[in-house]
């Protein structure tokens, strides 16, 4: 697992490094804002240790930045602001967990296991499995056979509720509803437009999407 430490003191830096080869993981430091979103561009980041007070910018604002660029990546703020206000800030910003300096490096490496467990626990219960078909609510991703297929937001949304609800015939109104979230009068041609363009996707891979002549469409994996 690669971890990133935002640290500029360089002995805490170097402790974290240590404490976390210690542990398998695969640590990385930065010791600015900048040079941390440049890593998060370089190279896969699966858990951020993240200082407040920082040379260039505050880690506040690189927060706001991260959670724009990569919302799923989880936060442990570590730093010695220990004031309420800071807390819920760091939380309104997205952080997953808030621990103040000075600290012990196995509270530390216990909150860093939570987090992992915590974020495998909600990406598990918002996939969904059929067959070679996987469908990933959070990151909005669909893959067959382990092979991602682009959608659009649409597609996706179309995709995700028939996934939900394998075999269930929907009619072309109850996915306009749905899809679309509100009452699209007249146009049910929309529905049929998204199901044949989905089709054309997902062709190499057999007829996922099967209609109900007279009715609508459902999912066949």
């Amino acid at each position: 697992m690669n971890i990133l430490i935002v640290e500029d003191d360089p002995s805490i830096q170097m402790l974290l490094r240590l404490s976390m080869q210690v542990e398998g993981y695969h640590p990385i430091a930065a010791s600015t804002c900048v040079e941390g979103i440049q890593l998060i561009s370089g190279s896969p980041v699966d858990l951020i240790i993240l200082d407040l007070t920082l040379p260039d910018r505050s880690g506040f604002e690189f927060l706001q930045q991260l959670r724009s660029m990569h919302p799923l990546i989880p936060v442990i703020i570590l730093t010695a602001k220990n004031e309420m206000n800071d807390k819920i800030l760091g939380f309104q910003l997205g952080a997953d967990d808030y621990l103040t300096k000075p600290f012990e490096t196995q509270e530390l490496i216990l909150r860093i296991r939570a987090v992992m467990r915590r974020m495998k626990t909600e990406a598990e219960s918002h996939t969904i499995k059929l067959g070679v078909l996987e469908i990933n609510k959070p990151s909005r991703s669909l893959s067959i056979a382990g092979n991602p297929i682009k959608t659009t937001s649409k597609e996706f949304d179309l995709m995700w509720l028939l996934c939900s609800h394998p075999k269930m015939v929907f009619t072309r109104e109850q996915l306009l509803d749905q899809v679309w979230g509100y009452e699209y009068f007249g146009q049910t041609r929309s529905v049929d437009m998204l199901v044949n363009r989905l089709r054309e996707k997902l062709k190499p891979h057999g007829e996922l999407i099967a209609t109900v002549h007279g009715t609508g469409y459902k999912l066949e994996a």
